[in-house]
């Protein structure tokens, strides 16, 4: 129903998602 946390929740996520595939990419180039 709070849309507002599932939309926090939700770029959270992505956030993290996104900076940890970026990480494992720089590390294995």
């Amino acid at each position: 129903m709070d849309t507002n946390l599932r939309w926090a929740l939700i770029t959270t996520v992505g956030s993290l998602a996104m900076i940890i595939t970026y990480g494992l990419i720089a590390i294995l180039a």
